[in-house]
């Protein structure tokens, strides 16, 4: 009897798992087409399928912040991050919400929080070296690309230094 409770119970999880992937893919889409809206629909009813569902609170965050809500995509990346307290790319999508509203030093917190769990992560180096250049900081973004380029990530370093570039130029 109890053996039966348990199978019931795992069949149960299976289908809500199975349900719980069918509307995140669906919500994929949705914002593929940019229906954002209509994809955060699906990616809640996932994650309400699913509590732990930390891939489907990345896709929600995002959407929140391409449609400049950001308050909901920092509430969202603030209980991913609760499920998965090491995923650097968290971090980073946290970092680039504040960086968006102009909040430069938790920006700068949540990407070094990144680097420190994930040090050659190129993407969170870059960003990092753009936060710099919004506050000015040209030494410090130079610091990034010259970190990015001993990573050998060509594009990135290329870009940053691109956009060092622009600021001397435009600043004398």
């Amino acid at each position: 009897m109890l053996e039966d409770i348990f199978n019931r119970l795992k069949r149960q999880d299976s289908q809500s798992l199975m349900q719980a992937q069918m509307h995140f893919d669906k919500g994929v889409r949705l914002a593929a087409e940019g229906q954002l809206s209509k994809a955060i629909k699906a990616y809640l009813a996932a994650i309400e399928l699913h509590p732990k569902f930390v891939t489907a609170y990345k896709y929600l965050g995002a959407a929140y912040d391409d449609l400049g809500q950001f308050v909901d995509a920092l509430k969202v990346y603030a209980r991913a991050i609760v499920l998965a307290p090491q995923d650097a790319d968290l971090r980073i999508d946290l970092g680039l919400v504040y960086f968006n509203i102009g909040s430069y030093a938790e920006a700068i917190k949540a990407f070094k929080q990144a680097i420190d769990m994930d040090s050659p992560n190129a993407r969170a180096h870059y960003c990092l070296g753009l936060v710099y250049l919004d506050l000015h900081d040209i030494q410090m973004a130079f610091e990034e690309h010259e970190q990015l380029t001993r990573q050998n990530e060509k594009d990135l370093a290329f870009q940053l230094l691109d956009k060092i570039q622009l600021q001397i130029r435009q600043a004398s």
